[in-house]
């Protein structure tokens, strides 16, 4: 037997055992699987206590059309129960920073466990310490403790929070609350 003939016999006993135990461990992956397919506790999808593209998008639209109403030209911020940022939108001439005001004013809502921006500003001037080390914790927003965001609850479950910029403070307020609102979500549990 030759160096070629003696390494295909070797490989050919290396690809019988691979094979082996590949089917094997198709057998074993089938009889788990078997296993699992009659608990319909795996088939149950979990709540998600997160807004939906669709409620995102409602809540957008709700804020312009209010805006628009009050002649206004802002940037709204939505975003999830993590900080992430669900969608965004800025109208005709308002600033470019609105976005990013507006977003920066959601993530410290659900930041703190989904307070309103009155709240979140009381605690900065109560203790602007406790603010310190937040700056980098906005995945590269703005962590803004101020008026113009609420927190969006159903059913008393935080799904994110709206954040608003633009126009003064109040009229902040007041714009995400009737877009909120007009979701059928509330801004408190």
């Amino acid at each position: 037997m030759n160096l070629n003939q003696d390494n295909e016999v070797k490989f050919s006993l290396w690809r019988g055992r691979w094979m082996r135990a590949a089917i094997a461990s198709i057998g074993c992956a089938s009889a788990v699987h078997a296993a699992f397919a009659d608990d319909t506790s795996a088939t149950v999808p979990a709540q998600a206590y997160v807004l939906s593209y669709a409620q995102t998008q409602k809540l957008l639209a709700f804020a312009v059309a209010e805006a628009n109403v009050r002649h206004l030209s802002m940037g709204f911020a939505v975003v999830d129960p993590g900080g992430h940022l669900l969608g965004a939108a800025r109208m005709d001439g308002a600033s470019f920073s609105s976005i990013d005001f507006a977003r920066g004013k959601a993530f410290a809502s659900v930041a703190l466990g989904g307070q309103s921006g009155v709240t979140l500003e009381q605690r900065y001037r109560d203790d602007p310490s406790e603010y310190s080390n937040m700056s980098g914790a906005g995945y590269y927003a703005p962590f803004l403790p101020g008026r113009g965001t609420f927190p969006v609850f159903m059913n008393g479950h935080l799904l994110g929070a709206i954040g608003a910029a633009g126009a003064p403070s109040a009229i902040d307020d007041q714009v995400v609350l009737r877009a909120i609102d007009a979701l059928g979500a509330q801004s408190a549990r």
